[in-house]
């Protein structure tokens, strides 16, 4: 197995660009469907929802996998690439949604409905692949002289302090210098650069 010493620091970086995907997606998506109570939290069920399916599905093949750091590396690739095309998925949700004519014409219902199938369509796949990162990394650094799972309660310690850097930093710097557009691709060439660090010490 893999040390924490090595593993760690892929899931603080991780843990941030995660928190930044959030926010700049949230950023994004209530200029499509409002910022009102409902539309942020349609958007954020879809987004926690995609984490908890990629848990169940991916966090089942983590474990039966021989290498799980490469894995992980892979999951990291696979959330950049996911993420960097989610603008043009979100133009597709805009137009989709503003064709049915919004909350005025659906209603409550069927506005949220909308959200939620539009949020979907933007959100699962690179959410889902965001939600097999922790399982993959945790079978990393999981061995048998370890019964307490130490190393897996340091990794979400580590991965939790790395989303409060990304919120900060997503809040409080990168909307206000770079925009919402470029605030979502920087985090995609940071999974790219934690992926590729990844695999190399994958392959120890």
């Amino acid at each position: 197995r893999f040390r924490l010493s090595r593993v760690g620091p892929l899931l603080f970086f991780s843990g941030a660009s995660a928190i930044v995907y959030q926010v700049a997606w949230l950023r994004e998506l209530r200029l499509v469907f409002g910022a009102s109570t409902a539309a942020s939290a349609a958007v954020l069920g879809v987004f926690m929802g995609g984490l908890g399916l990629g848990g169940i599905l991916l966090g089942k093949r983590a474990d039966k996998v021989p290498n799980p750091l490469l894995f992980y590396a892979n999951l990291e690739i696979a959330v950049a690439v996911a993420a960097a095309v989610t603008p043009l998925l979100v133009w597709l949700a805009r137009t989709l949604y503003l064709a049915l004519g919004g909350q005025s014409t659906l209603g409550m219902a069927g506005a949220t409905v909308a959200r939620l199938v539009l949020g979907a369509l933007v959100l699962i796949v690179p959410t889902t692949l965001m939600g097999g990162t922790m399982p993959a990394a945790a079978r990393a650094v999981s061995h048998e002289g370890d019964p307490g799972r130490r190393s897996m309660s340091a990794l979400y310690g580590i991965n939790t302090l790395g989303a409060v850097v990304g919120a900060l930093a997503a809040n409080f710097v990168m909307l206000e210098v770079f925009g919402t557009r470029l605030s979502l691709w920087m985090p995609c060439l940071l999974n790219v650069l934690v992926g590729l660090v990844g695999r190399m010490l994958s392959r120890d």
